[in-house]
C-alpha cells in the first residue's frame, strides 16, 4: 500500500531521500536501520519520528552523494511556512540578514563546485549546477520577502 505524505513535508522529504541510500552506509553513519527511518516516514505512525541529529547524519551523506541537503531544506521552508502563517511581521533587518545567510551558503556551493577538486574539477556537473540553482533560489526567495517587508 502506498503512502501518501503531504506535499513539502519531512516525511515526504525522508521518504525520497531514502531510496538513495545504502542500508550499510545508514546503520554505520546513524546506528539504525533503513526499515527504521521507512517507519518515521509514515505521517500516521506516531510512534517513529526521526530525530533532529538522525536527519543531520542522513544530510550529511546525501550531500556526500552529490544529492544535497533535503532534510535541512525541508526544515527551513517549514519555518518559514510557520512564521508566514503566524502572520508574523518580518522586520527588514531580518530579511536582510536571511539574504545574507543564504548568500553565504550559495557562495559556499558555488566555491565547492569550482574547486579543482570536486567531481567534475573546474567544470560544473549537473549536480553541481542543481546545488547553484537551488542556492540561487534561495538567495531570489529571501530577497522577495525583503521587497515585501520594505514594500509594508
Amino acid at each position: 500500500m502506498t503512502i501518501l505524505r503531504n506535499f513539502g513535508s519531512i516525511e515526504q522529504a525522508l521518504a525520497h531521500s531514502l531510496k538513495h541510500l545504502k542500508e550499510e552506509e545508514v546503520k554505520s553513519s546513524t546506528g539504525k536501520s533503513l526499515s527504521h527511518f521507512r517507519k518515521c516516514s509514515d505521517p500516521d505512525n506516531k510512534d517513529n519520528v526521526i530525530h533532529f541529529e538522525d536527519a543531520i547524519h542522513l544530510d550529511v551523506l546525501l550531500d556526500r552523494a552529490g544529492l544535497g541537503t533535503p532534510l535541512l531544506s525541508t526544515f527551513i521552508h517549514t519555518i518559514d511556512k510557520k512564521r508566514t502563517e503566524s502572520n508574523q511581521d518580518f522586520s527588514v533587518s531580518h530579511s536582510l540578514m536571511q539574504i545574507v545567510a543564504r548568500i553565504g551558503n550559495l557562495s559556499d556551493v558555488t566555491e565547492k563546485a569550482l574547486d579543482p577538486k570536486s567531481q567534475s574539477g573546474v567544470n560544473l556537473s549537473k549536480q553541481e549546477k542543481d546545488k547553484i540553482y537551488k542556492a540561487l533560489k534561495e538567495v531570489e526567495g529571501k530577497m522577495t520577502a525583503l521587497k515585501k517587508a520594505v514594500d509594508n
